[in-house]
This record gives C-alpha cells, structure tokens and sequence, in this order.
C-alpha cells in the first residue's frame, strides 16, 4: 500500500514547499497598506481587492493539497490535509495619521508587486506539474497564476501614477484626497460611470465634461470631487489647456480643479464673452436702426436687452474682483460663474487652496449676479476683519452665490420660488455641498485648516440643508446670520463642530422661525424669550431659541419704528466696526476666546413672570465645545 502512494506524497510535499514560499507573496503589500493609513479615493478598495488575491492564493494551494489527500485516501494512505492558510497581516501605523506620501515606502510596495507578479506564474508552472504528475485537476496552478497577472498589473499602473505624483510640484505636500485618488483612483466606487467620463474628457469629450459639471451639482458622491481633483493634477498639462482652451466655464466651474486655475479659466471666458457681446450689440443696433418698428425690430429690441443685461452682469463681477488686492487685501479669484437667468458667482478674497482659514458666505434673498457688489463687498470686509483679527492666520473670504436665491417678486406668484418655502434651498444645497467638497480636496495642507460656513436669511436654511448632507465633512463651523431656520431640530442635527448665531432682535426674517407660533409676531420672539417652547416655522427650529442649542454671540441693536423691527437690521450684521462683524472675525480665524457671547439664561420656571422686552443686544453663544 505504501508503494501505491509514495508519489502522491511526494507529489504533496512539493505543493507544501510551493505553498510555503509563495503563499505569503502579498503580505509586504497589505503590511505596507496598514502601517501607513492610506486614506480616500480608492485606497480601502485596493487593500480590499489585494485581501481578496491573497485569499484566492492561498486557497488554491489549499485545494491542490486537499485533492492530493483526497487521492492518498481513496488508495487506503492516511493522510491529513495541511493546514497553509496564514493570519492576515495586520499593522498598526506608528504616524498620527495621514501626512503626505512616503515615497520610499511606496516604491516598496510596488517592487513588492511586481516581485510577486514574476513569482507567481512561475510557481503556478511548478505547480501545474506536480498536480499532473498525479493527475489530480490544475486548476488551482492556473488560479496562482492568475494572482500574479494581478500583481503585474497593478504594479505597472501604480507604478505610473506614483511617477506622475512625484513629478508634482508640491512632492511630499500632496493631499490625502489626490493620493487616495491619485494612487488608487482605479479602485475607488463609480456608481455614476464618472471615471468613464473623466476619461472620456481628457480625451478632449466636452460634453462629458458638462455631465461631470452637472454630476457635481447634485451633490450626490461627496467623493466627486477629490476624484476629479486627482484626474486633474494627473492629466498631461496639454490636455488641460485643450480643454481650457474649448471650455473654459466648465472648466472654471469645476470642483476639485485648483482655484488659481478655476480663476484664469472663468477670466478667460468672461473675457471672451464679452468680445462676442460688444460684437453681437453692434450688429443688433445697426440693423435695429434700420428698421421701422413692426415685429422684428421688437424682437431686436428684446434680443439687445438681454444682452445689454448679460453686459451688466459681467461688469458686476469686474467691479467685484477689483475689490480685491486693494487695502492690503489678496487679489481676488474667481471661482465660478453662470451668465443664464439670475447668474451665479464664486469669488473668493484670497486664494482658498493655501488659506489657514477658509470661509464661505451664502447670501439669501433677492440676491443676484447683477447684484453681487453687495455681497462681494460684505465678504471682503470680512476678510479685513479676520486679517485685523488674526494677523498672523491666512484668510481665504468667499461670496458663493451658486444657486437660485428667492426673489420677493416672484414669491407672490410661484410658491416654489417663494421665501417662505425650501425648496430653493433644498436645489441649492447639493451645488453648496459640491463647492465645499472641492475646497477641501484642492487644499494644500498648511497645518490644520478651518472651513466655516456663512449663512445669511435664506441662505442659511441652504447651508443648512447642505451640511446635513455631509455630517462630519461639510465644514468645521456654521455662522447664521438672521435665519429664519435650517431645516434642522437642533444644532447637533448640523454635523459640525460648531455652530455660531447672530441675530438681532429687530431683524423681521430672522423671526420667520416662530410663524407657526404667532405668525412671526416679535413678541414672543426666541432672542427675546429664548426658553419659550419653538413654534413649527416654515424652516424649522429658530436656530436663536436656547433649545436649538447654539452659540450665540452679541449683535449691536439697531433703531426700529413702533412695529419693534427693522430691515437694516437683517443686512446690518457687516457694518464696519460693529460687534457682530468683530466677532465673525474671531470665530473665522478660532479665536473664541475673544468672542463677545450671551450668557445662556436660566430655564424659566412656571412661576418666573414673562421677562420684559430689553432694547439691548441680542444674539446667539456658548462657547465651542462647552
């Protein structure tokens, strides 16, 4: 009997040593993977796909072995199959966390690969023999096989993309959204097909370009943005001027491309549009002249307004970035822009990819791009408040007016478009969260950055709507300026450290919160009675009522008529030297120490008496982390 299974057994030590030399090939690839804490893009993917061959690896050995045993059984040997499965490594960082590539350890982990990617299809020959010396199946030596076509292949494309990163000017600096992307974007989920798109556009495909723009504006893949990112820097520098060159709106409206490039980009388009303007007006004049009424000369008419306005428009966001780079400010970028219907903006006080402390305004009702020089001025006097603030702290200071605010006009008309309804908001929100996104994957680590969100009036429930689409990622903190409501029950509901109120008792829309208590009547206000349970507003909780759960900080009162309110109040919050624009300045740059908050008062008990009205100011804090 022993003769009739010496070859087996033979035949079985020899997979044995295969196993022992070969099963532990990606080993060094997942040690590396866990001593270093890859983050983002398609890192955890590729650690999981690389678990996954090792499994299969070590399992087709097991089962080469297993049919072996199972041949010296059926000729009467006693044979037990080996155990060859191995733990999984398992490594723990010796880094506080993510801080730039390590290059060496990189380039280790390839040659790792790469050496298990020659190795393998070498034993799986080996093993191929020894599994038909027996003629037992060699479908296990074609499976080791296949790991090692695995290995080859990923090497070659890490290798690649390890090369393009380490060509970037930035080296070691790169951020943990383009190395997660960057190095394993092959990895990352695509639910949407972007990756097919992006593909497609470095191909020079605009109209993927434009799918990837309107993708973004979702705000549905909060990781749109770090791939795009990655795509971008990784992206031979001809093919991004090719589609400069074609597109530059989409391209300047794209999250995730740096913010110095997103800048020159809308310029260049402004500048073009603006040349194809002055030219079409010419033409429509002269032919307009020409005529004597009658039908196409209205049409004319018509057709020289419109561009007449798109005129006004793109002067408006001239006279805005010429604030920049005057009284010590940082010139200013621009970030986006969209001349259609009310027109969009992004302009930026600073450049927001090198910022220490980066924040964005959101403005609210009967905002538009013609009328954006309020806005932009408001955020560049809050960068001049930070930078008096904080002399030290690099300000980056957004007016982000990327979606279609509320008009009084029309709210008569459409309740859609009404300031009493969500549902601007809510079409805004993805477009904010998208925004947000991209700053934070095009950030340049300089320490530990601050991102603030600013929402005014309506644009306050847009912020709010678009944090709790990014619990825990949208921003460190939230400023509300006389809101009406977040759609949210509470502060913590937001996913944000912090969240700053100012509101004055006088601002009438800040009220809106208690319409369903007393139809935004002021005396039963939150500010003024702020333990006094919180009515059902069309935005949800007043974020100035106690319950809320804010911090709260003082605004200086302004004089009102015999109705308690005034409308300066509600735009009032930026005036120069006032102490709700010193204390914005505070929180953007941290210093919370030297925020002038309201105390919290005592619940009221049933017995207390209704507390009188007081003229002084009001507003929202405690301070953060309290």
């Amino acid at each position: 009997m022993a003769g009739e299974t010496t070859g087996l057994e033979e035949a079985l030590s020899r997979v044995v040593r295969l196993a022992g030399d070969h099963i532990g090939a990606l080993d060094s690839t997942l040690r590396h993977m866990a001593a270093h804490a890859w983050v983002g893009g398609g890192a955890a993917p590729f650690t999981q796909a690389t678990q996954d061959q090792r499994t299969r690896l070590q399992r087709a050995f097991e089962t080469a072995a297993a049919q072996i045993v199972e041949r010296i059984r059926a000729q009467g040997g006693n044979a037990t199959a080996p155990s060859l499965a191995t733990a999984l490594p398992v490594s723990t960082s010796t880094r506080g966390g993510f801080s730039g590539m390590d290059v060496g350890v990189m380039t280790r982990m390839v040659a790792d690969l790469e050496r298990a990617g020659h190795d393998l299809p070498a034993a799986g020959s080996r093993l191929s023999a020894a599994l038909g010396s027996v003629c037992v199946s060699p479908v296990p030596a074609q499976q080791v096989a296949a790991v090692g076509t695995w290995a080859t292949g990923q090497a070659a494309d890490l290798r690649r993309r390890l090369t393009v990163l380490q060509q970037r000017p930035d080296g070691a600096l790169a951020n943990a959204a383009l190395l997660g992307f960057g190095l394993f974007g092959g990895f990352a989920p695509d639910p949407d097909g972007v990756g097919g798109l992006l593909a497609a556009a470095a191909n020079g495909d605009t109209a993927a370009l434009k799918k990837v723009v309107e993708a973004q504006n979702t705000g549905k893949d909060p990781t749109l943005a770090a791939r795009v990112h990655a795509w971008w820097q990784m992206l031979d520098p001809a093919a991004r001027q090719r589609l400069i060159d074609a597109e530059p709106r989409l391209v300047g409206s794209l999250n995730g491309v740096p913010a110095a490039t997103r800048d020159s980009a809308n310029r260049a388009y402004l500048g073009m549009r603006k040349s194809v303007i002055n030219k079409q007006l010419a033409e429509l004049r002269e032919m307009a002249e020409n005529m004597k009424g009658g039908a196409r000369q209205t049409q004319l008419l018509f057709e020289i307004d419109a561009l007449e306005e798109e005129l006004r428009k793109i002067a408006a966001v001239e006279r805005s970035l010429a604030m920049g780079g005057i009284e010590g400010r940082p010139p200013a970028l621009l970030l986006q822009v969209d001349l259609a219907g009310l027109g969009k903006a992004a302009i930026s006080f600073g450049d927001p990819d090198k910022a220490d402390s980066v924040v964005t305004s959101v403005p609210g009702t009967g905002s538009t791009l013609e009328g954006i020089g309020g806005d932009a001025n408001r955020a560049a006097m809050l960068w001049d408040q930070s930078n008096s603030s904080s002399p030290d702290t690099k300000v980056a200071s957004i007016i982000w007016l990327g979606y279609k605010a509320p008009q009084l006009d029309a709210s008569v008309l459409w309740a859609d478009s009404s300031v009493a309804s969500p549902k601007l908001a809510e079409d805004g929100a993805g477009p904010l969260a998208g925004f947000l996104d991209g700053l934070h994957a095009t950030h340049q680590p300089t320490g530990t950055p601050r991102f603030t969100v600013l929402g005014h009036s309506y644009g306050s429930v847009v912020t709010g709507i678009a944090a709790q689409s990014r619990k825990g990622r949208f921003a460190d903190q939230l400023i509300l300026l006389g809101s009406p409501g977040t759609m949210a029950a509470k502060a913590s509901d937001l996913g944000v450290k912090h969240v700053w109120v100012g509101e004055s008792p006088q601002d009438p829309i800040a009220d809106l919160g208690h319409l369903g208590m007393s139809g935004g009547r002021h005396p039963i206000s939150g500010i003024l009675h702020p333990w006094l349970p919180n009515g059902e507003g069309p935005f949800g909780t007043d974020p100035s009522n106690i319950a809320f759960g804010a911090n709260r900080f003082v605004v200086d009162p302004t004089p009102a008529g015999w109705t308690g309110y005034s409308l300066d109040a509600h735009s009032g919050y930026w005036a120069r030297g006032s102490s709700s624009l010193l204390n914005m300045g505070h929180i953007i740059t941290g210093r919370y120490q030297d925020v002038d908050k309201l105390p919290t008062p005592r619940s009221r008990s049933a017995q207390d008496p209704v507390p009188r009205s007081s003229p002084t100011s009001q507003s929202s804090s405690t301070s953060p982390g309290d």
